[in-house]
Parts: C-alpha cells; sequence; structure tokens
C-alpha cells in the first residue's frame, strides 16, 4: 500500500522533497515507515527514525497521520492505512 509522506524544513531536506509516496506493507505502523525511511534515505535520516534515548540527542521527530497527532492517537504504533497522509517535522521553538 501507498502512504503520502509530507515533511518541512530540515526533515524536508533529509527526505529530498517535500512529498514523497512511500511504499509499505499492508497494517504497517508509523514505526515501520520510519524504518523504511531510513532503509530508503540512509544514516542521515536514522536517527529520527529512533526515538532519542538521552534529552540531549536530537529533536523529537513530530509525526501526524491525517492530520492528528500521534501522540492523540497509538504513538509509533498507530496502524497506517491506503492514502494516508502522513505529516513528519522538528518541532520549533522561540520567542
Amino acid at each position: 500500500m501507498k502512504v503520502k509522506v509530507r515533511s518541512v524544513g530540515f526533515i524536508k531536506m533529509l527526505l529530498g522533497d517535500a512529498e514523497v509516496d512511500v511504499e509499505i506493507s499492508e497494517d504497517s505502523t508509523v514505526t515501520d515507515l520510519l524504518a523504511k525511511l531510513e532503509e530508503e534515505k540512509g544514516e542521515k535520516f536514522s536517527p529520527f527514525a529512533v526515538r532519542p534515548t538521552e534529552k540531549s540527542a536530537h529533536a523529537p521527530l513530530r509525526v501526524m497521520v491525517n492530520g492528528r497527532d500521534i501522540a492523540a492517537l497509538e504513538g509509533r504504533h498507530t496502524v497506517l492505512a491506503e492514502g494516508d497522509d502522513v505529516l513528519m517535522f522538528l518541532p520549533i521553538a522561540g520567542g
């Protein structure tokens, strides 16, 4: 099945485009999608494919599926469906 992955900022740079279609197997989760992107995009994407184990590691990757933050769903265990729209970005703070 295919899902559409949209991205902005640094993640867009890592993925090479603002929008990419990714082929994943049925019943794949967000974790599976991140692993697939890590496989396709290489080691530069790797730190974002896994959860940081230290606070000083990389900024946490935010993922939204069909406009909903995965934190309000099943987190990285959220099951994806054909045609889902997945937005990935790094949060920005400032003032």
